[in-house]
């Protein structure tokens, strides 16, 4: 869950945000597969047996990923919460739409948009505060978000100190990432190790650490645990994705392309990683295949900006 690409500050907290949460809503991957119905999309109401909060949660969680219909998501999962507020996943997710929102907004919406997510994930906390997952990704806020928007470091090793009860192993990682966003290398490094002596066969630890040393531009020992972690849990589309994003850093785009199609066979819901192979295979002089997963990505997310560029790259490869 501890899950970040890249870092920033200030302006750049859409990225620091966006992607620290990129694992944000795991538990509904299978409802994240359909993509949204157009009648819905088109502004259709809602059949009267479909009024239910559950209803509203899952329109919510199919719909929020997309641009055009992100407004969509955070109205239906607004309105599950109206009929459910002590359900801690419809805040969980109604975090996830305001994130996807915000990657979406402008600079002068975002510091209106950061807070929400903040304020959806500390209910979902507190509905449920045995949840190791919700706390996880409380934690990614407290860490990424400047201090003017509610970011500390100070309640982050709260939340870790809070999984540690629960879990040990898991607390260890928790307080590990933390440290290492606060600079202390040598210490996160050490809690790293700590956890993975502990469990030797857990992915977890190889995984974080990995993002660690990718985001250090570390690329050779982020492979290494990426590799490490896709050996010990080959079924995550998330290893392969990760390992993926390695070789890209490295330059080495086959290597890429074939781990990025691996986590597609995993979980064919990330469209993203068709858009990536595309690009990738465009910068290895691939046309056929760019085109084909460009074409691809359109089937699967036909609005929003990435479908513009899609169009776009159609268009001139097919000249």
């Amino acid at each position: 869950m501890y899950i970040r690409k890249t870092c920033a500050h200030g302006l750049a907290i859409a990225l620091a945000l966006s992607l620290a949460f990129s694992t944000l809503g795991a538990s509904a991957d299978e409802a994240k597969k359909k993509l949204i119905e157009r009648r819905h999309f088109e502004g259709e109401s809602i059949s009267a047996e479909k009024k239910t909060a559950d209803a509203h949660y899952r329109l919510g969680v199919e719909n929020l990923r997309e641009e055009s219909t992100n407004d969509f998501a955070v109205e239906q999962l607004g309105k599950a919460i109206e009929l459910d507020e002590t359900n801690a996943e419809y805040h969980y997710q109604l975090a996830e739409a305001y994130l996807a929102k915000f990657e979406y907004a402008n600079l002068l919406q975002k510091p209106f948009i950061a807070p929400k997510v903040k304020t959806q994930l500390e209910l979902a906390v507190r509905c449920d505060p045995s949840s190791t997952l919700y706390r996880e990704a409380l934690i990614q806020y407290y860490v990424f978000a400047p201090g003017i928007l509610g970011g500390s470091y100070e309640k982050a090793h709260e939340q870790a100190d809070e999984i540690a009860q629960r879990d040990p192993y898991l607390g260890v990682l928790a307080h590990a990432g933390i440290l290492s966003e606060e600079g202390e290398g040598e210490r996160s490094l050490a809690l790293y190790k700590k956890a993975m002596r502990a469990q030797p066969k857990s992915w977890e630890a190889y995984h974080r650490l990995g993002l660690h040393y990718l985001n250090a531009q570390e690329t050779d020992e982020a492979i290494t645990m990426f590799r490490k972690c896709v050996d010990l849990a080959p079924e995550q589309a998330d290893s392969y994705n990760c390992l993926g994003q390695a070789y890209q850093q490295k330059g080495m785009y086959a290597e890429a392309i074939s781990a990025f199609q691996k986590a597609l066979e995993r979980d064919p819901s990330l469209a993203h990683l068709v858009f990536r192979i595309a690009q990738l295979c465009e910068l290895k002089g691939m046309k056929n295949p760019a085109l084909e997963n460009y074409q691809r990505y359109l089937s699967m997310i036909p609005r929003g900006h990435a479908a513009d560029d899609a169009r776009e790259k159609i268009r001139l490869l097919m000249k």
